[in-house]
């Protein structure tokens, strides 16, 4: 949340049902604008954006699942299912007025009999001057109904008294948050967090809880802060976000470009997957594993994030496993399949499966997010051979895709100066490179098997600003090629990753490498820093005496499987390479890893899954603990510089797994995964039944520390501050309790 001239207080969640009188909640705050026919229309209105709107006698209203609400300048009214909940503020100016901004594009049109009306919506709704320098601003988060406090600098925020009526109940939990019972439901207002920038490198955390008076009427309590500077209430997770259908749907990865534009890819097995009406395909072909791609930007208004989304569908499976974003919006991104009616171009280098043997083969392809329906489909091609193809890791550069994967096809295509021309052993990796400018044959320029007698897998492949390729991957092989100026030169019995360097148009490995220990290593990641070259590779290993550095944030080994990250210096080519960096990251348990990120400070971003109950945690985790039930995503943020800057569940009662991590420029970390679990404690709810496999993504700002205010370390950080001092909070009366 940005700083300005008033004081902000932000409250997230504030109307969050809980119980038997929650409804299906909506997608978080993006909604689909497009669904298959046979959609039930009234879940249509619902996954509408939240706006506010004048009745036929000028009251403003809003409309939410399971929700209504009225607004005048004595109160909120709302009926939350068969009951109405009121809330007030003690006080307050009686002539505070309401006025809206933000008119939505299009309006809304009632038919009631023969009357008919057209009506302006907006998206917020401001009371100004609810008390002396205070206004009071309503908005929608999607589907959920949200207000702040804006002060002025000078305002006084103890003014402020909240008078909650209709409730059975009404009380503070353990967490600070107001709880309103109903029935057997309860209606959830965040607790408050509030700190004050006094520059860009240093903020001041203030202590804050709500307060109940004798007469029932809440009010904010702070600790000691600057009167004449801003203060802001806001939450460390920026931005979180489910995508349900009815059936599985998970994620594969994340990537944000250089305007804070979010690009999601993976799979469903849902036919009402969430999507708008811009996509190449906005239907699938059937109840199979499909793919699907979203486009979105998360500080967008309500209604205005979703920028495009498609399906991406065959008559049997399509696995969309791993994609890559351009600066112009492309996205290229391959997986395996099973489908023989893949949309394939008329550039395509293989319009049709090669294998006659319901195997998985290959395919890659590019589309255009900034164009429109089939205008976007730049490239569709298979990739294979007679026996299976899968391709795990994709990567562009300049337009064209670079991928790797694994085969034991013995005729898979090769092209270019091809290093290997024969299938080695059982199964190889491979890498090819394709060309979406060139026609048909010619649009496959380079490809070649990589491996040894044994089975060898690429999982992720990079390219640098000179065209060089890096793999990274695990193999058995005892003789996968490596060279003389290798890290590790030999193999353990139980398997290593590796590191490949590849110069295309040479046909030549300049650098090749085993990484791990004396027991199994597997490499999943890799990615270079365009600065100096050194390659970073991130994995999972279960090898105790795995090479680690002095400076690693974890030195010491968990137990029964850890993250690792390692960096090395590969350009000193007559001498092996140095090791630059190398940590362990886990519990006593087993932590796989699946996503790898570099941020602008030069700290590694990792997530994956756990199934650790001791995981090293930082203060501020969005989740401190796990919930113990099941396995749990974790995502985690090393610096070499220093220790562990950042490290947290992502939990709940069923399982979670972070299968994608990247950082934008002001280094948040933008996590996506799968879960069956409901994991935002503040933050969207799952529409959908509980078990059911679901995606979800979310932004967190990894700064300084939480303030103190809570019992268990809340989701809240200080984004880019190198200093933070925390003020403390008056001790509170024992009526107050």
């Amino acid at each position: 949340m940005r700083s300005s001239r008033h004081t902000h207080m932000r409250f997230l969640g504030v109307f969050a049902l809980l119980g038997s009188l929650a409804q299906a909640a909506p997608l978080a705050a993006i909604p689909p604008a497009a669904a298959p026919p046979a959609k039930d229309t009234s879940k249509l209105l619902h996954s509408l954006p939240l706006r506010f709107e004048q009745d036929a006698h000028g009251r403003w209203t809003s409309h939410g699942p399971g929700f209504a609400a009225l607004f005048d300048r004595r109160a909120t009214v709302m009926r939350v299912g068969d009951r109405v909940v009121s809330l007030s503020f003690t006080g307050s100016n009686p002539e505070a007025r309401f006025n809206a901004s933000d008119p939505a594009k299009t309006q809304t049109n009632y038919f009631v009999g023969k009357d008919y009306r057209s009506v302006q919506s907006f998206s917020r709704l401001q009371q100004t001057g609810t008390y002396k320098g205070i206004d009071v601003v309503y908005y929608g988060d999607g589907q959920r109904l949200e207000y702040d406090f804006n002060l002025q600098p000078g305002a006084d925020p103890s003014a402020i008294r909240m008078r909650f009526q209709g409730a059975d109940q009404v009380r503070v939990n353990d967490r600070g948050e107001i709880v309103l019972k109903l029935g057997t439901g309860e209606v959830v207002q965040n607790a408050p967090v509030v700190y004050q920038r006094v520059n860009s490198k240093e903020v001041v955390a203030v202590e804050s809880r709500y307060r109940i008076a004798e007469n029932g009427d809440i009010g904010l309590l702070l600790g000691d802060y600057d009167r004449a500077r801003p203060v802001v209430i806001d939450p460390a997770m920026l931005y979180g976000l489910y995508l349900t259908g009815s059936n599985a749907d998970a994620a594969v990865g994340v990537q944000v470009d250089q305007h804070g534009i979010v690009y999601l890819a993976g799979y469903t097995y849902s036919t009402d997957f969430p999507l708008g009406s811009n996509g190449y395909q906005l239907f699938p072909a059937g109840a199979n594993r499909n793919g699907w791609i979203w486009k979105l930007n998360p500080f967008a208004p309500a209604g205005q994030a979703l920028l495009y989304s498609t399906y991406f569908a065959g008559n049997l499976d399509v696995d969309l496993r791993s994609f890559a974003v351009d600066a112009k919006g492309v996205i290229y991104f391959g997986g395996t399949t099973l489908a023989s009616n893949l949309p394939v171009t008329s550039n395509a280098y293989q319009s049709a499966l090669a294998n006659t043997n319901a195997l998985n083969e290959g395919f890659v392809a590019a589309i255009d997010t900034t164009q429109s329906g089939t205008a976007g489909l730049i490239y569709c091609s298979y990739y294979g051979g007679s026996q299976i193809v899968t391709i795990n890791g994709v990567a562009t550069l300049g337009g064209r895709i670079y991928v790797t994967g694994w085969t034991n096809s013995p005729d898979l295509p090769l092209a270019g100066n091809s290093f290997q021309s024969a299938l080695a052993g059982g199964y190889d990796a491979f890498v090819a490179e394709f060309d979406p400018g060139q026609g048909g044959t010619s649009s496959l320029v380079f490809a070649s098997y990589l491996g040894g007698f044994l089975t060898d897998v690429g999982r992720s492949i990079a390219v640098d600003q000179f065209g060089l390729i890096y793999v990274a991957g695990s193999t058995l092989a005892t003789d996968f090629p490596t060279t003389l100026n290798a890290f590790q030169p030999t193999n353990s019995s139980a398997g290593d990753g590796f590191l490949t360097q590849i110069n295309p148009s040479a046909g030549t490995i300049p650098y090749s490498t085993y990484i791990g220990g004396s027991d199994t290593d597997v490499a999943t990641n890799v990615l270079v820093d365009p600065a100096t070259l050194n390659v970073t590779v991130a994995g999972y290993t279960y090898s105790n005496d795995f090479p680690i550095t002095p400076n690693a944030a974890q030195p010491a080994y968990g137990g029964n499987g850890d993250a690792f990250v390692i960096t090395l210096n590969i350009n000193a080519q007559s001498r092996p390479a140095e090791l630059v960096y190398s940590s362990f990251y886990g519990g006593s348990d087993t932590e796989i890893t699946y996503g790898l990120t570099r941020d602008p400070s030069g700290r590694y971003g990792i997530c994956g899954y756990t199934l650790s109950r001791n995981l090293p945690v930082t203060a501020g985790a969005l989740n401190p603990a796990s919930s113990g039930q099941n396995i749990d995503g974790f995502m985690a943020l090393l610096d070499p510089n220093a220790a562990l800057t950042y490290a947290s569940y992502i939990t709940g009662p069923g399982y979670q797994v972070a299968s994608g991590i990247a950082s934008d420029s002001s280094g948040n970390l933008y996590v996506a995964g799968y879960t069956t679990s409901d994991i935002f404690a503040h933050g969207p709810t799952k529409s959908d039944d509980p078990g059911n496999i679901d995606v979800f993504f979310l932004i967190v700002a990894p700064g300084a520390a939480t303030a103190a205010n809570r019992r268990d370390p809340i989701d809240v950080f200080y984004e880019g501050a190198d200093k933070l001092t925390t003020n403390p909070l008056p001790r509170p009366r024992q009526a107050e309790r």
